[in-house]
């Protein structure tokens, strides 16, 4: 199962985890902070792979989103982890 983890620095300049998102069925599911996915699925994010600035993702959009979540959150504030793949299905 595919999977990117977000994660957002804290005060004390520890890294906490915010939000998991996993490729489930060909869908990203997201757990963690409800107001972080909530903003995710109705704003959803860019899409680097397009030239154009109007084109975004959103978690049905599957791999794809998964893959441009690492783009959209690139900061020193919040930052997003490459795809990762766990051993469980």
């Amino acid at each position: 199962m595919n999977y990117v983890e977000i994660y957002k620095l804290q005060n004390d300049g520890e890294q906490k985890l915010v939000v998991t998102c996993r490729l489930i069925g060909g869908e990203v599911r997201c757990e963690g902070n409800q107001v972080f996915i909530q903003n995710l699925e109705k704003k959803g994010i860019r899409d680097y792979s397009m030239p154009e600035e109007s084109a975004f993702l959103y978690p049905k959009d599957g791999m794809k989103f998964l893959e441009n979540l690492k783009f959209a959150f690139q900061s020193g504030y919040l930052a997003a982890t490459d795809v990762k793949e766990s051993k469980q299905e």
